[in-house]
């Protein structure tokens, strides 16, 4: 299986292999830079996003969250632990902080929040920490 990622420095949109993502860190097939990625999770801004969302052949799950928020500190090991349980979405971290336009878009009004798309559209929300059980079961 595959998941995508935008990389952060040529802003080319890459097919990442699951399985080699879990044993080292993925790289752009275009410029070799290292992938924004935490286990199968992408970092990612709004413009990456909209990329992601419009390529996606399975539901895209998002975790809006902050570097100064408790919760979020938390909850990111969870969100990375169940992006290696299943293979039926693609993961993304979107930090509101620096993506404040997207987060008020949104409608983001309390982090940790994930937010679950399928064909490019919000099909279900989700404030507060979860498990990676948790999260896996929002698919």
């Amino acid at each position: 299986m595959k998941t995508l990622s935008v990389c952060q420095k040529c802003n080319s949109l890459n097919q990442v292999d699951s399985e080699k993502a879990k044993s080292k860190k993925p790289t752009c097939g275009k410029c070799q830079s290292e992938l924004p990625m935490h286990s199968l999770v992408s970092e990612v801004d709004a413009s990456a996003l909209e990329r992601i969302l419009k390529k996606a052949d399975r539901p895209v799950i998002v975790d809006f969250w902050a570097s100064w928020c408790g919760p979020c500190k938390m909850y990111g090991p969870e969100f990375e632990k169940a992006s290696t349980m299943t293979d039926k979405a693609i993961f993304l971290k979107i930090n509101t902080e620096t993506n404040q336009a997207l987060s008020a878009k949104l409608g983001i009004r309390s982090i940790p929040t994930t937010i679950i798309f399928n064909q490019g559209s919000e099909i279900k929300r989700q404030p507060g920490a979860l498990s990676a059980s948790g999260v896996v079961s929002l698919i």
